[in-house]
């Protein structure tokens, strides 16, 4: 593992992706330091016996619900991806191009996974590189929306929060809700799009225009599914389907350390966990997923001990169920470990070069000079 890390890190030695390189080790190292904070301000504000003596007196049997719910999440994960590809690749198969992903982006920082799968799914014919890394974006996007749009009605369940804050909240949930109709015409109208992104970055002078515009065009293509109304439709209801199972999932995993919570307050701790993991972290989003938890479920009223108690098993359940379905993954497609981060590695490498020619020619003519 050690020398995947450095691997990770070192692009290689490439002159042309030495700057990339510092780049990945400070975005590493802040993650590092992010997590640990985090942990340090949960031992602080709630004590170590408490979660302890929570994590004794677990119920098995809900875990196991839990567990449940989390593998038919990600089994209509696979389905919603799948029809974001036309439906061309078995449903199989992307079911453990996807699980290895998933366990990627918890034991390999920088979110390595997402680039995996989409490497992994590019080599499966028709589907292309391209195709794969669009949808990749797409699936954030909404994720993202569903979650800022799920969080203002489940507010109510909250025992005490600033108006302010449900205000915010309420006028995300209108933001997230306008972004998507943003971007089914945006999907529907190309020229249009492009025309008026070129006129947008022309006036930002720190951007590369055609760059950005390309990748708008790229994130576009993974919208195809919304330039007709019925496959719309499916992939907005697949987008909210996809979730149900990991609401009754966290509900089950509370109930589990001794918490008792509605749906829609379960809800409000998911919201809380899909936003606490954008912040930097470690691999496996360890510490910023913990505090956000508990601190969702201290708003609800629970005790300091269901609270931590709770971000502990849920996590620890994610951590393992993502490694056992990656690992199936790989003896299913027959590849490893150290093969699927060497290849995933070799794109990102010529991504950078193709990101900056200028400087990677320059660079690789230094090196034949100095090779001379």
């Amino acid at each position: 593992m050690s020398q995947l890390y450095a691997k990770l890190f070192g692009s290689c030695y490439n002159p042309a992706t030495m700057e990339s390189s510092g780049q990945n080790r400070r975005q590493f190292w802040i993650g590092i330091g992010v997590s640990a904070l985090s942990i340090v301000l949960i031992l602080l504000l709630i004590d170590p016996k408490e979660i302890w003596v929570t994590l004794q007196q677990a119920d098995v049997s809900y875990i196991g619900w839990s567990a449940v719910g989390i593998l038919i999440f990600m089994m209509i994960r696979a389905v919603r991806w799948r029809y974001m590809l036309a439906n061309e690749i078995s449903w199989a198969q992307l079911f453990h191009i996807q699980n290895i992903g998933y366990m990627f982006n918890m034991v390999l920082p920088f979110r390595l996974g997402d680039v995996a799968r989409a490497v992994l799914v590019g080599n499966v014919p028709p589907i292309t590189l391209a195709r794969g890394l669009s949808t990749m974006v797409v699936e954030r996007i909404l994720d993202m929306m569903f979650i800022v749009a799920l969080l203002p009605f489940t507010l109510a369940e909250v025992i005490s929060l600033p108006d302010w804050m449900q205000e915010g909240a309420r006028a995300s949930g209108i933001v997230a809700v306008a972004a998507i109709g943003v971007l089914i015409i945006a999907a529907n109208q190309r020229k249009l799009a492009t025309r008026w992104g070129t006129a947008v970055l022309n006036r930002i002078s720190f951007l590369d225009t055609e760059q950005w515009i390309g990748r708008m065009n790229e994130l576009l293509d993974g919208l195809d599914s919304l330039t007709r109304l019925k496959d719309s439709l499916v992939l907005v209801f697949l987008s909210i389907f996809v979730w149900i199972p990991i609401l009754f999932a966290y509900r089950w995993g509370i109930q589990a350390v001794g918490g008792n919570v509605s749906l829609l307050a379960a809800s409000f701790v998911v919201c809380a966990a899909a936003l606490s993991i954008a912040i930097p972290s470690s691999p496996g989003q360890i510490g910023v997923f913990h505090i956000g938890v508990t601190a969702a479920m201290l708003a609800l009223g629970q005790s300091d001990g269901t609270a931590a108690g709770f971000a502990v098993v849920y996590h620890a359940l994610n951590l393992i169920g993502m490694i056992i379905l990656g690992l199936i993954g790989l003896t299913s497609i027959g590849a490893t470990f150290s093969s699927v981060v060497e290849n995933t590695q070799r794109f990102m490498r010529r991504r950078q070069l193709s990101d900056a020619p200028e400087k990677s020619v320059k660079s690789e003519e230094e090196v034949v000079k100095s090779d001379k």
